[in-house]
């Protein structure tokens, strides 16, 4: 069964604004989503945990 992630990574993912494209890479998207992909979320939760 899977772990879920910490409640704090997804938070801090949802409480940001999406603005049409990725926060991690730049990649255009549409008005809903904030990463374009499992990939970048993770690297960003990463990133974010590396800088804090």
């Amino acid at each position: 069964m899977p772990v879920p992630p910490p409640m704090g990574a997804v938070s801090a993912r949802q409480a940001l604004p999406a603005k049409g494209s990725c926060w991690y890479c730049e990649k255009p998207l549409d008005s809903v989503r904030r990463f374009c992909g499992k990939d970048c979320a993770d690297s960003f939760d990463e990133e974010a945990e590396y800088t804090r």
